[in-house]
């Protein structure tokens, strides 16, 4: 399929005059209010945007990040990266239509977000999992191929070990009592989608009355089927700026970019697009080892599943002074210390690294919650102590970090 060169007429791109646009969004815009289960779908054009190049795009797109990956491949032309504004996917910022749908998803307008895309983009967004499908994978989890328990990384996991079918990372299962090998989770051609995501996102698409399909070329199955069985009995708008094969079924078929498109409506719908913030959480926890204390620090994600995005941690205080530049960052201490704990960040977004203080006082954990600007450079902290122990000016200036 990669290989095969496209007609002119396949990759020609459609753009609505601005009055048309105008006209289709606002019939959009209508819909999405009447809508009583409106769900999306989504393809790699949601984040040229974001820098990330797609896969069809033509040789003459208009896109800034240029032609697509396979019809490069299929004219024979190697990527020149001087020609186009691309970035890589680790320090892509989700776009206005990524943080459109977190918007939508929190005023309960929004029910589910399917997507094509293993840029993990919508995770990064702030999306919850629980109405995120993600059907060919993303490159920032791999799983368990014994007990299925998945982590989540704040870098690619893919390792290519194996070539393309091969997907073992090389790591394994933290459980002492299962040690499976990790796998990356990403769906390339001739694989199997994960069976439960793609039954719960079939399962959307027979309740929905509206499908937003966006910048998706909709010919990848079974994938395309989900909107393409809205479209059968109920609304379906598609957005793209090439044709698809299933435009015949389409309500409406808006030719426009999807920023642009997202923009408009939600201005018609009367929500503001949220500025896009990096959401970290670190948890501290200190625990009763004979006569000292095993302090321990991790990452989670927003709904508090374990996220692998630390880089490093240095204790300072402990007896002795331990830097662990792997995980599980723990420390053996006495009572009655004050840990001085420096964290340094893998740092795709340009992330300072942050000291927090942690009075050991008995057993407890403390919660803090980091929202990080990547445009002005600048933490904001916020915590909560479930008990115990005590953070001491919480996010200190170390280096060159700025909190505000």
């Amino acid at each position: 399929m990669a290989s095969t060169i496209r007609s002119e007429e396949d990759t020609k791109e459609f753009f609505d005059s601005p009055e048309e646009l105008e006209t289709k969004v606002s019939q959009l815009a209508d819909w999405v209010r009447q809508s009583k289960h409106f769900i999306v779908f989504t393809g790699a054009g949601i984040s040229t945007s974001a820098g990330i190049p797609d896969f069809r795009s033509g040789i003459n797109t208009k896109l800034e990040t240029g032609p697509g990956a396979w019809e490069l491949q299929a004219a024979g032309i190697e990527w020149d990266v001087r020609k186009h504004k691309t970035t890589s996917v680790a320090k892509a910022i989700p776009t206005p239509t990524h943080m459109s749908f977190v918007q939508l998803m929190e005023k309960g307008i929004l029910h589910a977000v399917v997507s094509q895309n293993c840029d993990g983009l919508h995770r990064r967004s702030g999306l919850p999992t629980s109405r995120l499908y993600e059907l060919h994978g993303n490159s920032n989890v791999e799983k368990c191929n014994i007990c299925e328990r998945e982590y989540l990384r704040d870098f690619r996991t893919s390792t290519g070990m194996g070539g393309m079918f091969g997907h073992k990372t090389g790591r394994m299962c933290d459980d002492l009592a299962c040690r499976g090998d990790l796998e990356d989770t990403i769906i390339n051609f001739g694989e199997s989608l994960p069976v439960v995501t793609i039954k719960d996102s079939f399962d959307h698409s027979k309740k929905a009355d509206l499908c937003l399909a966006m910048g998706s070329s909709l010919t990848v199955t079974p994938a395309a089927l989900i909107p393409q069985n809205v479209g059968k009995k109920n609304l379906l708008v598609i957005v793209n700026l090439q044709r698809t094969p299933i435009d015949h079924l389409a309500a409406l078929r808006i030719n426009g970019k999807c920023d642009d498109v997202m923009k408009l409506l939600m201005s018609k719908l009367g929500l503001d697009i949220p500025e896009f913030r990096l959401k970290r959480r670190i948890v501290m926890t200190a625990g009763k080892k004979g006569d000292k204390y095993e302090v321990c620090v991790e990452g989670r994600d927003q709904e508090d599943h374990p996220f692998s995005f630390l880089k490093s941690v240095t204790f300072s205080g402990a007896d002795p002074d331990i830097r662990c530049d792997q995980e599980p960052y723990t420390v053996l201490t006495r009572a009655g210390a004050a840990l001085q704990v420096n964290i340094a960040f893998h740092s795709h977004y340009g992330e300072p690294p942050l000291m927090l203080k942690f009075d050991i006082t008995e057993d407890g954990s403390v919660t803090v919650d980091l929202q990080y600007n990547p445009f002005t450079g600048m933490w904001a902290v916020s915590r909560s102590d479930e008990v115990k122990g005590e953070v001491k000016d919480v996010a200190e200036k170390l280096a060159s970090a700025k909190i505000q």
